[in-house]
């Protein structure tokens, strides 16, 4: 979402073309994959292997099926336009690209798209209506002065690499946080939202403050970030998917509060992932 977010704000800038390229999602098989198309309502053409060559200037190799794809060793040629992300903060040459060019990164920054915030926004609008369960809590979390909680366990945990670079938010950092809402707020309701619903549900076990949403899985596991966006506050992870949680919300005095360690394993200190009205613990 921020390569395409980023993109999207340089296409428009330009005048050029938006495509994405997926060559590296093709044998992607965790977090259900390459979803964007099937889950919002932007535009998301695909780049077809002729504008990768000619972008790119690159060798290419026979990959599955016959299919093209990038040769891991090729050289860069006189002319390449590959724009490689070098810093987990906001670059600002970024704001200087112009002409037609292949963005390699994350690019997790809200600055590279501040100037077509709402064409993102449009962009991430959630295609198809949701069941009724999902309705149910959209109504709940409307009604209530409504607190997200992301608890991000997954791969963080169980990939020592992941756990390694990542880092996990513990017990201590979610508890801090739940206890500046409760200050701050008028009878906050918590919804919690992790990939490991029965440990939140061990550890918040209050039903009458807590609402843990475990009907949302698989191929629906999107449906956890619509839910956040309807919810007034929010306490993230140190995950993406929290971060568009909070960013997609709309309401107009919203509470953030995110900790304050994006990259555990990080050399550098980053800050510009964070939204300035953010509260980093």
């Amino acid at each position: 979402m921020f390569q395409y977010a980023a993109g999207l704000a340089l296409a428009r800038r330009t005048g050029h073309p938006l495509r994405v390229d997926t060559t590296a999602l093709r044998r992607y098989n965790r977090h259900q994959g390459y979803q964007l198309p099937e889950i919002f309502s932007g535009t998301f053409q695909q780049a077809s292997e002729w504008e990768l060559l000619k972008t790119l200037r690159l060798n290419l190799k026979k990959g599955t099926k016959g299919s093209l794809e990038i040769d891991p060793n090729w050289q860069m040629q006189r002319g390449t336009r590959l724009i490689r992300q070098n810093t987990h903060n906001f670059w600002p040459g970024f704001n200087t690209l112009s002409g037609p060019c292949y963005l390699a990164g994350y690019w997790q920054s809200a600055q590279y798209f501040a100037n077509a915030a709402e064409e993102v926004r449009s962009a991430f609008t959630f295609r198809t209506p949701a069941n009724a369960q999902n309705k149910a809590f959209s109504q709940s979390i409307q009604a209530a002065n409504s607190v997200s909680i992301h608890i991000r366990r997954g791969d963080y945990v169980s990939n020592p690499k992941a756990l390694k670079f990542h880092g996990i938010c513990d017990w201590s950092y979610y508890d801090q946080a739940i206890e500046i809402m409760k200050e701050r707020l008028d009878n906050p309701t918590f919804y919690i939202f992790s990939d490991d619903p029965v440990l939140a549900k061990s550890q918040y076990p209050d039903e009458s403050q807590f609402k843990v949403i475990d009907i949302n899985t698989g191929a629906d596991s999107f449906r956890d970030m619509e839910l956040m966006a309807q919810c007034k506050h929010h306490i993230i992870a140190n995950s993406s998917f929290s971060w568009w949680g909070a960013w997609l919300g709309q309401h107009a005095r919203q509470i953030v509060i995110a900790p304050k360690v994006w990259f555990a394993g990080s050399s550098e200190a980053v800050c510009d992932i964070y939204q300035p009205n953010w509260q980093r613990i």
